[in-house]
């Protein structure tokens, strides 16, 4: 790679920093606007101690269960992290503009909560936007920086109606199996196993994971693919083994502890 040069991780091209697109990962228009972070350290801690009680007594008080996991989110288990929402200068400004087409797809499915009812009577460009507007999105992971991914012809043609490559993508609605007493983490991650390596983003109200190999059978999800369907089966929740979801999460309290 030249100097000072970076490379659009869609076109390969190469440009001066200045020339590269700020994009949101994901959209804005998704819940990416004011990112903080969950202190999961602190966040074991206080279920672990008077924290329970004082969610107690505060139901008792009348208090919604969302009314109290907003607050102590907000003013006990976070911290600022991205005030802007989380950007990152992997595309070029051509490119991100491109894929902002399927960015529009997919606020549509985020606004109808991924219904399949509704769903079903999309029509099916605008379902491959949807499945490619994820796709995109995790180009701009910081883990996945060194990725060489294979949907890259798939994602440059508006009009391609499949993929054969290894990546998949599945994904769950969230609920209070995903996030504890409705407290939404959204950062990134990546698992590896002897089987491949799985990356995570999430949005608002979806968990994604993008992975090279099949799912493991024990944790119920959605294949993206799925949604091309007319009768597909919207997964919610991650379940009592907690997914994917729940071992990036555990890595992090790793990471931090350690």
């Amino acid at each position: 790679m030249s100097r000072n040069k970076i490379e659009c991780k869609l076109c390969h091209k190469l440009f001066d920093f200045d020339k590269m697109s700020e994009e949101h990962y994901p959209a804005r228009s998704v819940g990416n606007e004011d990112i903080v972070l969950l202190d999961i350290v602190k966040m074991i801690d206080f279920f672990q101690t008077a924290g329970m009680k004082k969610i107690e007594k505060r139901y008792l008080q009348g208090e919604s269960i969302g009314q109290i996991s907003d607050d102590i989110f907000d003013n006990e288990l976070s911290l600022p992290l991205y005030p802007n929402g989380r950007t990152a200068r992997t595309l070029c400004r051509k490119c991100n503009t491109f894929l902002g087409k399927y960015d529009e797809a997919y606020l549509k499915f985020f606004s109808i909560n991924g219904e399949p009812k509704i769903v079903k009577g999309f029509n099916k460009i605008t379902k491959l936007k949807i499945i490619k507007s994820i796709f995109g999105k995790f180009l701009s992971l910081p883990e996945t920086i060194d990725e060489k991914f294979d949907f890259l012809d798939f994602l440059n043609d508006e009009y391609a109606l499949e993929y054969r490559g290894k990546w998949k993508i599945y994904f769950v609605k969230r609920d209070f199996s995903s996030d504890i007493m409705g407290m939404r983490d959204i950062d990134t991650g990546k698992l590896e196993f002897n089987e491949g390596v799985v990356y995570e983003l999430s949005d608002d109200k979806f968990i994604f994971n993008l992975m090279n190999f099949e799912k493991h059978s024990c944790y119920d999800m959605t294949d993206l693919f799925d949604i091309l369907s007319k009768n597909y089966k919207l997964v919610t929740g991650t379940g009592t083994n907690g997914g994917y979801h729940a071992q990036v999460l555990i890595s992090r309290l790793f990471k931090e502890i350690y």
